[in-house]
C-alpha cells in the first residue's frame, strides 16, 4: 500500500534516508543530517507544494519525497524529485511503480508543466531509467559532477 506520509512516518522515513545516504557512492561522501533531514521532511508534509509518500506492508518499506516550485525563469511549475528508495529486498515488487505513479498523478494535480524525476545516487541508475522508461517518462538530460 502506498499513502501520503505524516509526522508519525518520520522517524522510519529518517531511518530510511540514513539507509539511502549509506547506499549511494556519491552522497555518502557528504554528512549525512537526521536533523536536516527532519526538517525537510517536516517542511514537505506540511506543505501543498510538497510530496511525501510512504510505501508500507506490515512496515514501511519505502519512500519518495518530491516538491513543486517555479522554474527560476517562469512562472510555470515544475515538480522535482528530492528522493526514493525502497529497501532492497522489496524493488521488484510494485512499490516504486506505485510511488512513481503517485508522483505524476500529483504533478498533474497541482498544475506542474513538467514533472521530472532521475536517478542520481549512482546505485542501479541504469536499471532505474529503465524502470522510468517503461513507466513513459523521458531521458531529457545528463548530470555531471566535479
Amino acid at each position: 500500500m502506498i499513502r501520503p506520509a505524516n509526522a508519525f512516518d518520520i522517524p522510519a522515513l529518517l531511518d530510511l534516508g540514513e539507509r539511502m545516504h549509506a547506499e549511494s557512492p556519491r552522497f555518502s561522501r557528504l554528512t549525512f543530517s537526521r536533523a536536516r533531514l527532519h526538517d525537510t521532511l517536516r517542511l514537505l508534509i506540511d506543505n501543498p507544494m510538497g510530496f511525501v509518500w510512504v510505501a508500507e506492508e506490515e512496515q514501511l518499506i519505502g519512500g519518495m519525497v518530491a516538491m513543486a516550485s517555479p522554474h527560476w525563469a517562469s512562472t510555470d511549475l515544475i515538480a522535482t524529485d528530492l528522493a526514493l528508495f525502497i529497501e532492497p529486498s522489496r524493488r521488484g515488487s510494485l512499490a516504486p511503480v506505485r510511488l512513481i505513479n503517485r508522483y505524476r498523478w500529483w504533478g498533474r494535480e497541482i498544475g506542474a508543466v513538467i514533472t521530472q524525476v532521475g536517478c542520481t545516487t549512482g546505485v542501479e541508475t541504469e536499471k532505474t531509467a529503465q524502470l522510468f522508461e517503461r513507466l513513459g517518462l523521458t531521458r531529457c538530460g545528463v548530470i555531471l559532477e566535479a
